[in-house]
């Protein structure tokens, strides 16, 4: 067998499993569940709010009291900056993920979330849950 016949067969075999693998790759082994119906909650924060009088951060706006909210079902949450003379923006343009939890109705986000917050205006807190 000449190293052309091997080559030629060794393509044959790798786009079998390719053609095999991208038929089963879209299967999902649990069916998806439906949540309804989902309340969404917006809490807003002005620098008054979340600077205290000292110029330190607030951490009090990092803990969200959410009687209604289940444990076994995770909030989706976004934070929305607005700068100064600026448009909102979100922190997943800039980051993987937020970072928080949640336990009995509270959700303690993460103070790394607020990274920048000296500079910020404004912050939204969406909380879909």
């Amino acid at each position: 067998m000449t190293n052309l016949e091997v080559i030629f067969r060794l393509q044959i075999i790798i786009r079998f499993f390719l053609l095999l693998s991208f038929s089963f790759c879209q299967e999902s082994s649990s069916k998806p569940k439906t949540f309804s119906p989902l309340t969404k909650k917006v809490y807003n924060f002005s620098k008054l709010d979340f600077v205290t009088s000292e110029g330190e951060f607030n951490e009090a706006i990092c803990t969200l009291t959410i009687p209604d909210l289940i444990s076994d079902s995770p909030p989706f949450i976004a934070i929305y900056y607005r700068r100064e003379n600026s448009q909102w923006f979100t922190e997943s343009l800039y980051r993987k993920r937020l970072r928080f939890s949640f336990k009995n109705g509270v959700i303690k986000l993460d103070r790394s979330n607020f990274w920048d917050w000296f500079e910020i205006e404004e912050i939204k807190i969406v909380v879909i849950y």
